[in-house]
């Protein structure tokens, strides 16, 4: 069942380590987000921008916002019954992104 939410990250804000039960499908209204891969590959995406958040925990992510206006997205989550949006995780070994802990 889908469900669709507005997201805004002030400047500085995070996401949070992180990963979907259900592919997400985003576009980027407002604003810069520099996601952080699993791998430490850095995706940005910028106002118009769509991007896909596929689902399981091999696709471990990290969305932030690193400029000085706020980031607004539309989403839209492929909700699995019985599973939340997006379940929270520690930062991976391999992330080369600095953000947070390294945990090994």
């Amino acid at each position: 069942m889908p469900v669709v939410r507005t997201i805004t990250l002030g400047p500085g804000d995070s996401t949070g380590w992180h990963y979907h039960p259900g592919r997400v499908d985003v576009v980027v209204l407002a604003g810069e987000l520099t996601r952080t891969l699993r791998d430490g590959r850095v995706e940005v995406s910028r106002a118009g921008d769509c991007l896909v958040e596929h689902a399981g925990p091999a696709h471990i992510h990290v969305g932030d916002n690193r400029g000085s206006v706020p980031v607004v997205l539309v989403a839209r989550y492929e909700a699995l019954p019985g599973h939340p949006l997006a379940v929270s995780v520690p930062v991976p070994g391999r992330s080369r992104s600095g953000a947070g802990h390294r945990v090994d």
